[in-house]
């Protein structure tokens, strides 16, 4: 081949440079950003791109899932399929705080972090994998909150973050409380297009008169709505309780129905996740729920997912596993521990509440659990506050108004 034309074939058509781009995985495409500042824009900035990569690798099933951790003062975000910690990764941009801080919901790869200096909440929309970050206006709870900070505690009850597809809209919702004299309850809902709070009246089933188990306060996201476990006072059967960010109102969620051989059930541990269908994040999502249920004198924790949203009888249980099995192998008794990770493939990791250690086991179809060994996950220095599981992607959201600038003319 001449020189003149492999002088001729360095330069390939922009949109052939793009498809490549676009197949590629999330840690080389940060890298190539600094190639040039066209580049930094495309694969920073351009939100076509971001959505034309998510795009390509849903459909592929080759997303990438992390979990991400919150301890004292830093967000440490841990490969789920193997246990450990990607902290010197270069793809990770880690954040640290002087105070601990909050994971209220993730969609998207985009994570609403809550810093709590005790004395405030300061919310913004992160993105691990970018290190893309929106700080938001003050909420009137946060409001309230700096005006009471000496005289009173505050706490998030619900909370969640999704993307609402009618109106190409992301919304942060919370439910928090600061406990004054009288106590305040703050219902409120943040818009990214208006880039405002607004406070919010209940609409629908009423939250106040349930009981809610003790589970992660962020709700957990499908079908464009926040879900979370709860019992309705004085009757014994478990629901769930959605929030559909479209048309901000709570509704219920048909539970599985169960078959009569169960001798109890025990609501204590129950939770509400989200499983990716066919593995890497991508292939759509299933809403999903652990029970341990005792059966025969033998306790079970079982998996069930929801395979059409909102139809009671398409609930199928995924996997079970006797918990004896895997508190034999811990060494001691297993209480205390909630799952925050669940794959279709049966991997479970779990949070061990009172040690903050996680536990990751693999659940293959009849056969024994294979239990890890349990692994601190913040050096045993100091407690974990939230794990939440987070897709990467190069989502961000515009600072200014709907719409950024146009870059497109960069060089």
């Amino acid at each position: 081949m001449s020189t003149k034309k492999l002088h001729h074939n360095r330069h390939l058509p922009e949109e052939i440079i793009v498809q490549i781009l676009c197949r590629l995985p999330i840690k080389p495409l940060i890298r190539f950003s600094s190639v040039s500042k066209r580049w930094h824009y495309l694969i920073i900035k351009d939100p076509q791109f971001a959505q034309s990569h998510f795009k390509l690798a849903s459909d592929r099933k080759t997303l990438t899932q992390r979990l991400l951790i919150s301890t004292d003062y830093q967000l440490r975000s841990l490969d789920p399929e193997t246990p450990s910690f990607v902290d010197n990764d270069s793809s990770l941009h880690n954040l640290t705080f002087r105070h601990f801080s909050n994971l209220l919901g993730c969609c998207n790869g985009l994570v609403c972090v809550d810093v709590d200096g005790y004395e405030k909440h300061d919310l913004s929309l992160w993105n691990p994998s970018t290190g893309f970050k929106h700080e938001l206006p003050d909420s009137d709870f946060a409001c309230a909150v700096k005006i009471m900070s000496c005289f009173a505690e505050s706490d998030f009850g619900r909370s969640g973050l999704g993307y609402v597809s009618s109106t190409d809209d992301y919304k942060i919702f919370i439910d928090a409380d600061v406990y004054s004299k009288p106590s305040q309850t703050f219902m409120e809902i943040y818009s990214i297009r208006l880039n405002s709070w607004k406070p919010i009246q209940v609409r629908g089933h009423d939250p106040s008169c349930s009981f809610r188990s003790p589970t992660t306060s962020w709700g957990p996201l499908t079908n464009e709505a926040l879900h979370w476990f709860y019992r309705k006072v004085g009757e014994e059967e478990p629901t769930i309780l959605a929030f559909d960010l479209a048309k901000e109102e709570f509704r219920e969620v048909p539970f599985p129905t169960f078959d009569g051989d169960a001798d109890d059930i025990d609501v204590n541990d129950m939770g509400v996740q989200v499983v990716s269908r066919g593995g890497g994040g991508g292939g759509g999502e299933c809403l999903c729920v652990s029970i341990t249920r005792r059966r025969g004198g033998v306790n079970f924790m079982e998996f069930w997912v929801m395979r059409e949203y909102g139809v009671r009888e398409s609930w199928t249980m995924l996997f079970k596993f006797n918990t004896d099995h895997v508190s034999e192998s811990l060494g001691g008794n297993l209480h205390g521990y909630e799952a925050i990770f669940v794959s279709e493939g049966g991997t479970v990791i779990f949070r061990l509440r009172d040690r903050d250690r996680l536990v990751r086991i693999e659940c293959r179809r009849e056969a024994e659990p294979v239990c890890s060994t349990p692994f601190n996950v913040n050096d045993g220095d100091g407690p974990v506050y939230n794990v939440i599981a987070y897709n990467e992607t190069l989502f961000s959201v515009p600072k200014l108004g709907l719409h950024e600038m146009n870059e497109a003319d960069v060089s």
